[in-house]
């Protein structure tokens, strides 16, 4: 079976670039399936994000114009990531080819519901020119039964490789955020919450802060709270570097205000480490523990679980040895590939 598969760079950091990758690279994926994969977004100047997205239009049209194309699936978010799915999706039905979208974005209906009436008329006609949408939960699921008929929607959960054994280190010192610096991330009430109970933190925890800073002020912030020697910014880290920050993590934090399904949840429950995050969109899907979800905003019920979390040494390690079996039965990639290939069958067979 052929699949063009069409979304971000490698420059666009992320969880949607993450998934992508994770197709690329899998070796059960591509003994499976001819795959091509042509990038439609990138970062940079308008300039260099317009004429890498016209180059793209153009090798898509050339690769199915030749008729060999089985499936076309389209990575996407919302806003302009929509309106390039519009345009690839016309295209392949131009050629009579299958299209499979997968959609990313955690508000997207939010961001819908902002939209001109031409524009939404524009977005329900990709997905009704689409032959399956794939929904990253339940909840999206439900969301998204407004726009799009219920039968075509499948959920499709993100996988990440999962440890044949849990790795967690449980005398770890580093309560870690893994993320874009920018507010609705939740890093501004990560560090409103360490500055709570920093005087209660054992000396030797440090709050480990990866990501690139999209707002550009994280470390002002930081420094006006005086939590320089308590809190580092370490920047975007590569997957490497990630795991040996893993290795060293008792907490992970991620108290976002918008979310599909958080990578940065996935990878920590593959690691068995706890992580402390927001009762919004799948989250409770993902994890089944109201005890780790705090609501958006509230900085004084993240610094009491921080804390709950950081004393309670046998609390840890029961939800570490939950969450890791989690990740295995839903979360791996394994488990995504084969669901990613029965759904193709399905599309195929149409």
């Amino acid at each position: 079976m052929k699949i063009l598969m069409t979304g971000v760079d490698e420059n666009r950091f992320g969880g949607m670039w993450t998934v992508a990758n994770n197709y690329i690279c899998n070796s059960k994926y591509n003994k499976e399936v001819d795959l091509t994969y042509v990038a439609t977004s990138t970062n940079g100047s308008i300039i260099k994000r317009t004429c890498l997205m016209l180059k793209a239009f153009i090798k898509i049209k050339s690769i199915l114009s030749k008729k060999q194309t089985d499936i076309v699936h389209i990575h996407m978010a919302e806003k302009g990531s929509t309106f390039r799915a519009r345009i690839i999706t016309k295209i392949a039905k131009k050629y009579n080819v299958k299209v499979v979208i997968h959609l990313h974005a955690g508000p997207f209906m939010d961001w819908y519901s902002t939209l001109n009436e031409k524009k939404k008329n524009q977005i329900k006609e990709l997905f009704d020119l689409s032959d399956k949408v794939l929904v990253l939960g339940n909840f999206w699921k439900e969301q998204l039964a407004a726009l799009v008929k219920k039968n075509k929607i499948e959920v499709l959960y993100n996988g990440v490789k999962v440890p044949s054994s849990n790795k967690y280190n449980i005398n770890g010192k580093y309560i870690t955020f893994m993320g874009v610096l920018k507010k609705t991330k939740g890093i501004y009430d990560l560090i409103d919450a360490i500055k709570l109970i920093d005087k209660e933190l054992p000396k030797n925890i440090i709050v480990k802060v990866c990501g690139i800073d999209l707002e550009g002020n994280v470390q002002e912030y930081i420094n006006s709270h005086n939590l320089e020697k308590r809190i580092e910014l370490a920047g975007w880290v590569d997957e490497k570097k990630r795991k040996t920050i893993y290795a060293n993590t008792v907490i992970n934090v991620l108290p976002s205000y918008y979310e599909a399904l958080s990578m940065t949840v996935i990878e920590s429950m593959a690691n068995g480490i706890p992580i402390i995050t927001t009762n919004i969109s799948t989250m409770n899907e993902m994890l089944d523990d109201k005890e780790l979800l705090i609501d958006t905003g509230n900085v004084k019920e993240l610094s009491e679980k921080l804390l709950l979390f950081i004393n309670s040494q046998s609390k840890r390690k029961n939800v570490s040895k939950r969450i890791y079996k989690r990740a295995k039965e839903l979360f791996s990639e394994e488990e995504m590939i084969n669901n990613t290939l029965k759904i193709y069958s399905k599309v195929a067979s149409k």
